[in-house]
């Protein structure tokens, strides 16, 4: 009997390690979300995206994101395998 409590001990601190780190990343992705064009624009995490119509004609309004993490050329370069675009 005491070796089922351990194990529910255990699965309560995974799902409360999960739900700790789902929670940071969350918190981290929606750092610039619902923010006005002049405090996205002052922050320097974030990019102000402006309107536009996607390719299926769907309206996309402009908004604040996160700014994207891209690998500079030489992080690509020692990553091995560099893809170019096909013609």
């Amino acid at each position: 009997m005491s070796q089922s409590k351990i194990s529910r001990s255990q699965v309560q601190l995974a799902l409360f390690a999960g739900l700790v780190l789902a929670s940071s990343l969350t918190s981290a992705a929606s750092q610039c979300k619902g923010m006005q064009q002049n405090a996205c624009l002052s922050d320097g995490e974030c990019v102000w995206v402006q309107s536009y119509t996607r390719k299926d004609g769907r309206p996309v309004a402009s908004h604040c994101k996160l700014k994207g993490s891209r690998k500079t050329e030489q992080s690509a370069k020692t990553d091995g395998v560099k893809l170019s675009k096909a013609r």
